[in-house]
């Protein structure tokens, strides 16, 4: 066994002299020759043309292809100067010569695989890439219109990000940017995404998930943030701005769900900027801190209702009883830590009797 594992790791040392770009053959030779032994040189050739070309041949067929590589390397070398690399010769001569190879490229199946992770990832989180996240978020939205079921966005950047940056230098951000996509990272299931924006924003997709679930997760997500440690030196913290948008309420497409997600963050930038930290709450879309306006004509033009639920597709509000509603209401969202109002038309669905004579009204977004 230990043998084995010995020759597997010198014929990659080969494998990887033969990517070199100023290939020497005399160097490989000797190389070839230390771990060739008992005849099973064509054993040997045989693995590294497959593993450089992707071409399976057997022993005595790399034998013969390899002989012909070594007479045609001195008279290219020649024609095209040095420095030459040995992939140059394996795609002339499997490709231009003989046809075996159908596609002119030379990536080993490693290689390739390396590739495509690298073609998703950030590099220096590890998370997914911008270029990913659309084409996942595409996918997730087509899988959860089939299915009728809920998808959430969940749009995030660092709060005092840029003072680390500023202050602590740039190695400092880059420490923290790594420690906050292992916060994002474990955060998740196995069926969430989550990926890098750009700078200091994040982003996460959750499938199968409702507007207060991605709170939750988003709640969780700054909570250990918000705690993680910082150099004693400066007096800086770290916190977490927030916005989330759900699938198909928000928006039934990528662009309009990211851009409700980003005015909701924007929103909660502002909430952070005038609420002190002691009096901010979160999530910022609490309902015991949620009100609605209501108009109705003919009924002293409008009033105001404590919002008891926000749920998936409408909210429910604490009212006065009463014996008929009307069929839908123009009204606003109103919040605490909010100056902006939301409008938005309300039709009531059901009705439960609360204590001390009021009712719980359950309405849709009409």
């Amino acid at each position: 066994m230990r043998q084995a594992e010995q020759t597997g790791a010198a014929v990659g040392r080969l494998a990887r002299l033969g990517r070199q770009r100023d290939f020497s053959l005399p160097r490989f030779r000797r190389s070839l020759d230390a771990i060739a032994h008992n005849g099973d040189r064509g054993e040997v050739l045989r693995q590294l043309l497959t593993d450089w070309t992707g071409i399976p041949f057997d022993a005595e067929e790399a034998l013969d292809r390899w002989g012909e590589i070594e007479a045609l390397l001195p008279g290219l070398r020649e024609k095209l100067g040095a420095p030459l690399g040995l992939q140059t010769v394996l795609l002339h001569h499997l490709h231009s010569r003989t046809g075996l190879l159908k596609e002119p490229r030379l990536v080993s199946d490693a290689d390739l695989a390396v590739l495509r992770v690298n073609a998703i990832t950030d590099p220096l989180t590890g998370l997914y890439n911008r270029r990913f996240l659309v084409d996942h978020l595409s996918r997730e939205i087509s899988r959860a219109e089939r299915s009728e079921t809920l998808l959430s966005v969940v749009l995030m950047d660092l709060k005092g990000f840029k003072s680390i940056n500023d202050r602590l230098g740039h190695p400092v951000g880059d420490s923290v940017l790594v420690r906050t996509a292992r916060v994002i990272r474990e955060s998740l299931r196995a069926v969430d995404a989550g990926c890098r924006w750009g700078g200091d924003e994040f982003v996460v997709v959750l499938p199968n998930t409702d507007m207060f679930s991605a709170l939750a997760v988003a709640e969780r997500v700054r909570e250990r943030i918000a705690s993680m440690a910082l150099p004693s030196r400066g007096g800086l913290v770290l916190d977490l701005h927030y916005g989330i948008a759900s699938y198909p309420h928000d928006g039934k497409s990528t662009d309009f769900l990211m851009k409700i997600a980003d005015l909701r963050l924007y929103q909660c930038r502002s909430q952070s900027s005038y609420a002190t930290a002691a009096a901010r709450l979160h999530p910022r879309f609490a309902p015991e801190e949620m009100s609605v306006r209501v108009e109705e004509r003919g009924r002293g033009g409008s009033w105001i209702a404590p919002v008891v639920d926000v749920s998936f597709g409408g909210l429910a509000f604490r009212a006065r009883r009463r014996e008929r509603w009307p069929p839908r209401w123009k009204a606003e969202i109103i919040q605490k830590h909010d100056p902006e109002r939301h409008p938005i038309r309300l039709r009531p669905m059901h009705w439960a009797p609360l204590p001390g004579g009021a009712v719980r009204v359950g309405c849709a977004y009409a």
